[in-house]
């Protein structure tokens, strides 16, 4: 993991334990992005270091723990964790054998100001997914001609795409919900929030109980199925006056509001704005 620089990321910025890191020849960087990879022997560690980039960190083998401003994470394979600047940060790598870790770092003056502000209240972990493996394989086919402009322009693209794939992974429908019989029910709802009765179907579909519904939906989501789906229905309503050109009773009734009234009280209260403004503002 790399800090940057005003001029260049550089290899060893800070802390490290040098008899136990052995670094691969997997890594990759602009001025504004770093992709890399590496091999932590035996009782390595990291830090402490204040973080200066947005930084992906992606666990493959081994043990990992990150203490982030004293909070101490156990990082699990399969999943994709965010740094973000200003943290101050020690990693502990496993004790008996190598770890396998690979990153992407990217400078906050390069991050989009809109990505930027999703990822300052961003889940710290997310699904490692298929499209977020492709997008750092891509950058790393890419070392061999790093001294063309273009090559160096695709790589510090592919850099935000893998934030933005993050993002679409952490705040999806339904990030934290590993319980099947929620994910069944949330994935029926999903398909039809604007119906009526969507509710008690989607709890059908799941074939589980009222109760059971409820602890489980507060255990993964902190929240309750009705107002999951009211956030659910005012979130797709918001989309579509962005993307459509439907009116807004039309909008309203393909949601599942009562009428255009509750649909704008609704939008109002969740972004301050009425429909009208959201439209004529976008």
């Amino acid at each position: 993991m790399l800090e940057h620089s005003d001029a260049v990321h550089v290899l060893f910025p800070v802390p490290y334990d040098g008899t136990n890191i052995r670094w691969e020849n997997r890594r990759i960087h602009t001025e504004n992005v770093v992709f890399g990879e590496v091999l932590y022997r035996a009782k390595g560690a990291c830090g402490p270091r204040v973080e200066r980039d947005f930084e992906l960190v992606i666990l493959h083998s081994g043990e990992c723990q990150a203490t982030v401003d004293g909070v101490a994470h156990d990082l699990t394979i399969g999943k994709v964790y965010l740094f973000v600047p200003g943290q101050r940060e020690h990693f502990q790598f496993a004790v008996e054998r190598e770890t396998h870790q690979s990153w992407c770092a990217v400078h906050p003056g390069f991050m989009p100001n809109n990505i930027k502000a999703a990822l300052l209240t961003s889940n710290f972990a997310a699904p490692c997914s298929e499209l977020f493996h492709l997008l750092q394989a891509a950058a790393f086919n890419l070392s061999g001609s790093l001294k063309d402009s273009s090559t160096s322009a695709m790589i510090e693209q592919l850099g935000i795409c893998l934030f933005a794939e993050f993002l679409h992974a952490s705040h999806g429908p339904n990030p934290a919900v590993y319980d099947p019989t929620v994910i069944n029910f949330l994935s029926y709802m999903e398909r039809h929030f604007g119906e009526e009765g969507c509710l008690e179907a989607a709890r059908q579909a799941a074939n589980i109980s009222r109760n059971a519904l409820i602890y489980k939906f507060n255990a993964a989501l902190h929240s309750t199925p009705a107002r999951y789906l009211w956030d659910y229905r005012v979130e797709r309503g918001i989309a579509m006056l962005r993307e459509t050109g439907h009116t807004i009773a039309e909008i309203a009734y393909q949601c599942g509001f009562r009428n255009p009234f509750h649909f704008s009280r609704k939008v109002k209260e969740k972004t301050g704005s009425s429909p009208r403004e959201i439209r004529r503002r976008d």
